[in-house]
């Protein structure tokens, strides 16, 4: 008899049987004898539409009783589980209903529209999020610095000197790049995005009307005539009503998880173990249990 428990797979099909058979009983009595499923026209409608929605026409007779049939199934599957436990522990099901009752508490926190003063506060209050960038409009010639090595900047204070003089053939001076020679109204990201943070920062610094340089990049070396530059400016509520209307909800959704959160929690009291002691008790376990498995 010690033989036969020392075999891993008999033991497991012993255990799994006996949790079969405790199944069983336990869903004999458990199960309520006169319980009721009712489809309810409004049952019907939903089913229906659901149908018309996926293919585009409305069920036929033999389709709407299977469809009223795949609902049934679904209830007593349901309700069996239900009734044997089956939702306890599962932390699928746990996710699920956590995501629904946050859910519950976002769509009673928007339930109404913002008003207006309340969207001229939260602007006000984030204003640097909404802040509308500075722009260029600048003309730039690019000096390869491999191309010329040390001769580079000298190339470039002398191209400086021809396109102060006259520029009309600007687009044809410098060395050739996969870029624009012209740029209008070029926000701030994108000039860092393309050419680099430290090329932004000398134009920052750059005046306007005349051709400036040598300026570095990730690319090299550029001269660069700034023609025009709109700073940035605080955004006005007009101009980015829907971002801050979807920025407002999301804070109230937020908000209204974690005071419902904060309200429930005050109902539980929470003993949490020494998780150090705890962690070593249980690999101790497994370990205990690892080693009677493969005896």
């Amino acid at each position: 008899m010690n033989q036969v428990f020392k075999e891993p797979l008999l033991v497991f099909l012993l255990i799994g049987a006996a949790i079969f058979a405790l199944f069983q009983q336990v869903a004999d009595e458990t199960l309520a004898p006169n319980a009721e499923i009712v489809v309810t026209t409004g049952h019907i409608q939903v089913l229906t539409s659901g149908f018309e929605k996926r293919w585009q026409r409305l069920p036929n007779d033999r389709e709407l009783e299977g469809l009223i049939e795949n609902y049934v199934r679904e209830q007593v599957l349901y309700r069996e589980a239900l009734a044997i436990g089956l939702d306890r522990d599962d932390p699928i099901i746990k996710r699920r209903l956590v995501q629904k009752l946050e859910f519950l508490s976002e769509d009673i926190a928007t339930a109404n529209e913002p008003e207006e003063q309340q969207l001229i506060t939260y602007l006000a209050a984030h204003q640097e999020s909404y802040r509308l960038p500075a722009r260029f409009s600048f003309r730039q010639v690019y000096i390869n610095a491999r191309r010329h090595g040390e001769n580079a900047q000298h190339e470039a204070i002398k191209l400086l000197t021809i396109l102060n003089h006259n520029d009309s053939t600007a687009d044809t001076l410098g060395d050739p790049l996969m870029l624009s020679h012209q740029f209008k109204r070029m926000p701030e990201s994108e000039v860092e995005r393309v050419l680099g943070h430290p090329f932004l920062q000398s134009l920052r610094e750059t005046p306007t009307g005349r051709w400036q340089g040598p300026i570095a990049s990730g690319f090299g070396w550029h001269l660069v005539r700034i023609d025009e530059r709109i700073d940035g400016r605080p955004a006005n509520l007009n101009s980015v009503r829907k971002q801050v209307v979807r920025d407002w909800t999301s804070l109230q959704r937020r908000e209204a998880n974690k005071a419902v959160y904060e309200r429930l929690r005050k109902r539980y009291k929470v003993t949490v173990a020494d998780y150090v002691n705890t962690d070593r008790d249980i690999q101790s376990t497994i370990a205990f249990y690892m080693t009677k498995v493969w005896l």
